[in-house]
């Protein structure tokens, strides 16, 4: 079997790794990361409390069968996985030391870490690993963003101890990203009982308490088998307090009124100005990557359909109508880049040569809808209540479309409804976004191939070409070449127009001047190797 390994960087500046790229199929690291205070600088100190707003909350305690959201859910804390992430998110060594994939990328090997526990003691090794990997795959527990990372595993299988040999049902350079701890995060099989009350993972933290939308109560796991440069085990911080609050202006006054420390969000209204306003009482940090806003369109039934020739010409006359800049001024306040591919320019998969979206021309829009005699034609948009910016993004392209001769309506719904609404095909544009992906494939394969699960049930949109460059890309060792192909795939969706990206959507993270070392990942998250609340410390 062919080994191909690259050693990760043993520790990341902020600039260093907003510049990052790299990426492998296989990895094999020491892991001390998080000492980065130099000369003169306060030294790591123990204990301390961070109380820490968030925007949103686990469903239920279960790792498996609930998605442990790795941005805003304290509880991801307390999970880990064969590989971890790179504060740039990038597949880094975990439990497992090492890996390699075999010459036609069939079968995957991991090196276990020898040593590394569960919260209840027992250790993770290859057997706890194939336990949790068939739970995952179960219908009947592993949630459906868990159960599509691992759908191409064919067979599990432990060889030895600390050795975990995966083998695929189809080529796959893309494996590494999916292992990661999010979404595949690995519990104690000996918990299974009690994963519903008290879950036993094996990440930084460990769980104490959780009543959702109130508080999650986490400590240190002194077990824990990350270190620093120096030799210090980590986390340094003795506990975390979750306190999620979702609504923005909550969330924020929680921390100017000293009930939080940190605070994963604000409004993008209060990004723009809270840095300055606020300079020496609070420190700031920038998220640039959390993820793609975009317009959905139903390519399947109603104005937008590839069923009629009209179709496309009427998805074109949308774009014709939207003012990006519009848009990035009145709903973002200028914050982070208008998007004409998935991936922003802060990630390691940034494609260059993407030909853009139909550029801005009311009467290029207004043109096309004649041309198709459909001026007045009814299109009902929706959008999810949950979050702002999905809102203000559907009410300004509404405004938008009215202006060159569609007929418009805006509704915005709960998640439920949306969810049944997508099933059903009951929609003909949707203002969403998805998050941010550790690899391209978890974007393109999902969200724009044909057989995506995401795909059925929101775009419906069938394109053969995207379909044979994105299984090529899905079977590409190669980086560089993997981004010339998901650059032609974006430019296919920029001229079909299954999705308008519109905008790549930011963070600003903010806390008390005495939190120390913290650093996020460019998603935003406070849970990457070396970084985060790992390695962040109570002055």
């Amino acid at each position: 079997m062919a080994i191909d390994k690259t050693n990760q960087p043993n520790e990341l500046s902020r600039r260093a790794f907003l510049a990052s790229t790299g990426g492998a199929l296989a990895g094999a690291a020491s892991f001390g990361l998080a000492g980065n205070a130099h000369a003169g600088e306060p030294k790591p100190g123990r204990g301390g409390t961070v109380r820490f707003g968030t925007r949103s909350d686990a469903l239920g305690l279960d790792p498996h069968r609930n998605n442990m959201y790795y941005v805003s859910y304290p509880l991801a804390l307390t999970t880990q996985g064969l590989l971890d992430l790179t504060p740039s998110l990038e597949p880094t060594p975990g439990i497992a030391t090492e890996w390699s994939a075999s010459p036609d990328l069939m079968t995957y090997t991991f090196k276990l870490r020898q040593g590394v526990l569960f919260h209840n003691g027992r250790e993770v090794d290859a057997a706890a690993v194939k336990w949790n990997y068939e739970r995952i795959k179960n219908p009947k527990v592993g949630n459906g963003f868990a159960r599509s990372a691992l759908a191409n595993v064919k067979e599990i299988v432990a060889p030895d101890k600390y050795t975990v040999r995966l083998h695929l049902h189809q080529p796959s350079a893309v494996l590494p990203a999916n292992v990661t701890f999010y979404p595949c995060n690995l519990m104690a099989p000996d918990s299974e009982a009690q994963a519903d009350e008290h879950p036993i993972g094996c990440g930084p933290f460990k769980f104490v308490k959780w009543e959702r939308y109130a508080v999650t109560r986490l400590e240190r796991f002194e077990n824990y088998f990350e270190t620093d440069a120096e030799g210090n085990n980590l986390p340094y911080l003795e506990a975390i307090e979750g306190r999620p609050k979702q609504a923005d202006r909550v969330r924020l006054t929680a921390l100017r009124s000293g009930e939080v420390d940190l605070i994963d969000n604000m409004a993008y209204s209060d990004a723009a100005e809270f840095p300055t306003t606020y300079a020496g009482q609070f420190q700031t940090w920038d998220a640039p990557s959390l993820g793609t806003a975009h317009l959905t369109f139903n390519c399947d039934s109603g104005p937008f359909s590839n069923n009629t020739p009209e179709g496309k010409m009427l998805r074109q006359a949308v774009a014709h109508a939207t003012d990006h800049e519009a848009i990035h001024q009145a709903v973002f306040y200028k914050r982070g880049d208008i998007a004409t591919s998935f991936y922003a320019k802060h990630s390691p998969w940034y494609s260059e040569g993407v030909r853009p979206w139909p550029e801005y021309d009311p009467e290029k829009a207004k043109f096309l809808l004649k041309k198709a005699k459909a001026v007045g034609i009814q299109v009902d948009m929706m959008a999810n209540k949950s979050w702002p910016y999905m809102q203000q993004t559907g009410e300004l392209l509404q405004a938008m479309m009215t202006e060159v001769g569609f007929k418009a309506s805006f509704n915005i719904y709960d998640a439920v409804i949306i969810r049944q609404k997508r099933r059903s095909g009951e929609f003909h544009l949707e203002s969403e976004a998805a998050a941010y992906r550790f690899d391209p494939d978890g974007w393109f394969s999902r969200e724009i191939h044909s057989n995506g699960p995401t795909t059925k049930q929101q775009s419906r949109f069938r394109n053969d070409k995207a379909d044979k460059l994105i299984d090529e890309a899905r079977r590409t060792r190669d980086k560089n070449k993997r981004l010339e192909l998901y650059a032609a795939v974006d430019s296919i969706v920029n001229e079909e127009l299954p999705q308008l990206y519109t905008h790549h959507l930011t963070l600003l993270e903010a806390a008390v001047m005495n939190l120390q070392n913290y650093r996020p990942a460019i998603s935003g998250s406070a849970h990457t190797k070396g970084a985060g609340l790992r390695a962040a410390w109570m002055a």
